[in-house]
């Protein structure tokens, strides 16, 4: 037989929520973190109805802090594949703004010039900046080369975001090492 749960405020769902989003971003590579975080939910909740909720998150302590330790149950250091991804997303996004940017730079060059018609070829992809009284318009051939680019654009960072190296890490080295 399983005890229902009481009802909480919405502010004490925020806050659970807001602790158990920070606590599983901590632990978003370890194995079977949804179960994890669905069990402290249920544990949370049971225990805010003793105590309140501020006290049952405080009583827990910092989430990261607790991640640590159920990651230290491991005896070694985990990739960090969630915050790879947000890295290299981030660097592949400047790209683009970048390349938004010059194109905007570009098409106002155009207009202060009266109008025309430029190419500018750029890492294989051909580029056409229109600007006429009838037409605004930027136009793009990619290529395999500028494909290239943005991949070599999000890899590195995601790989160095994501800590890559601790996937080949042994775990009794891990254990006397400096962390990384």
């Amino acid at each position: 037989m399983t005890a229902t749960l009481p009802r909480l405020s919405p502010r004490d769902r925020f806050v659970r929520e807001r602790y158990l989003l920070r606590f599983s971003w901590a632990m978003q590579d370890y194995p079977k973190n949804r179960r994890i975080v669905r069990e402290l939910r249920t544990e949370l909740t049971a225990t805010a109805a003793e105590v309140g909720m501020t006290r049952a998150v405080a009583d827990l302590g910092h989430p990261r802090v607790l991640a640590e330790e159920y990651v230290a149950e491991l005896g070694r250091r985990l990739p960090r594949w969630g915050t790879g991804a947000v890295w290299g997303a981030l660097a592949a996004s400047t790209l683009v703004w970048l390349s938004w940017a010059y194109a905007a730079g570009t098409l106002d060059t155009l207009a202060a010039m009266g109008g025309g018609t430029v190419e500018h070829t750029a890492f294989g992809a051909t580029t056409t900046y229109t600007y006429t009284a009838d037409t605004v318009s930027v136009g793009t051939v990619a290529t395999w080369r500028l494909a290239l680019v943005y991949l070599v654009v999000f890899l590195v960072p995601y790989l160095v975001g994501a800590r890559v190296w601790r996937t080949w890490r042994r775990p009794e080295r891990a254990r006397d090492a400096v962390p990384a």
